[in-house]
């Protein structure tokens, strides 16, 4: 289990790679879209991704199914909040249950769509610290991997923007990943101020500079950086590295109809591969620092944990 957090300092395949690591997981997981300039996978992965609606016939069967509309997603989690005062954890929970949807018909994988406008990044700053709770019951009491897609980093005054990053879910991540396409000279330059902002940041607020690790994007071509030189360079872990397969980058990127042998892409292999290691770092880094002893939620908070996982476990339906 682990809460994942991945950024980059350009715009290098956060969103890909973040959707990559959570299909290519063998686990549960959950995808959560935290950019907040604004979610593609509505309009894009998602789109041909049906759930579940209304009752089942006499056989149990569904009768209807539900595209994703702008009702759903992180934008809507905030109005939820204020509408019911935001005191209430377990009424917080059972508010936050809609808004998550099938990533696949795996029934195990699943998203929280992100925002339709960027200008609601303003109405998440007070339901963070309970968003960031349920995410953490999420993964630590129900065993699920959360992958948050914390999009493109903007800094104010050398440190997160308190509006357009999602700083609050940084500060909890157990790793936060900075995307690096290694083909492009410019990202691994913008990055060298990014990790010298996102270290000071995780080590006064966060839980230590150790956290931040580098995810690579590239296939060892002779015209790309190596991993080992951009390690150096950034002096930060590369903790990761992932194959970039066009055609499922594609796919991950805009949609539609999976191609063939999506799961044997180099890709998700390459996420696969990824995610023990990943996992095994996390576990590791809570034990050696005793890290977030995450505050229980009231029997009836963890009923409707249970619940809201069990709710994206009926199916899905693709087209």
């Amino acid at each position: 289990m682990a809460l994942i957090s991945l950024v980059s300092a350009a715009s290098d395949g956060v969103t890909t790679s973040a959707a990559g690591l959570a299909l290519g997981s063998e686990r549960p997981v959950l995808l959560a879209e935290c950019d907040m300039s604004g979610g593609t996978l509505r309009g894009r992965l998602l789109r041909e991704i049906r759930r579940p609606f209304g009752p089942l016939d006499a056989k149990g069967r569904v009768q209807q199914w539900e595209p994703l509309g702008p009702h759903i997603g992180l934008h809507k989690v905030a109005e939820s909040f204020f509408a019911s005062g935001g005191q209430d954890e377990t009424n917080f929970i059972r508010q936050v249950e809609p808004h998550f949807w099938p990533l696949d018909d795996s029934d195990e994988r699943f998203a929280l769509p992100g925002l339709i406008d960027p200008r609601q990044a303003a109405s998440l700053r007070e339901v963070w610290p309970s968003l960031v709770h349920v995410l953490q019951l999420v993964d630590h009491e129900l065993k699920v991997d959360v992958v948050v897609d914390g999009g493109r980093m903007v800094l104010e005054g050398g440190h997160p923007h308190p509006v357009l990053s999602p700083a609050p879910l940084l500060h909890q991540s157990d790793i936060v990943l900075l995307v690096i396409r290694l083909a492009d000279p410019a990202s691994v330059m913008l990055a060298a101020p990014m990790v010298e902002a996102l270290q000071d940041e995780l080590s006064r607020h966060g839980t230590g500079a150790r956290a931040l690790g580098l995810l690579t994007l590239g296939n060892n071509t002779r015209r790309e950086f190596h991993p080992g030189q951009v390690e150096r360079e950034l002096e930060a872990p590369v903790v990761g590295s992932l194959a970039w397969d066009e055609t499922a980058a594609a796919y991950l990127h805009q949609g539609g109809k999976p191609p063939r042998n999506l799961s044997r892409s180099a890709l998700l292999r390459g996420a696969r591969d990824v995610m023990q290691p990943l996992r095994a770092y996390a576990n590791q880094r809570r034990l050696q620092l005793q890290l977030r002893q995450v505050q229980p939620g009231s029997p009836q908070a963890m009923a409707q944990i249970r619940q809201l996982v069990l709710a994206q476990r009926q199916g899905a339906l693709r087209g």
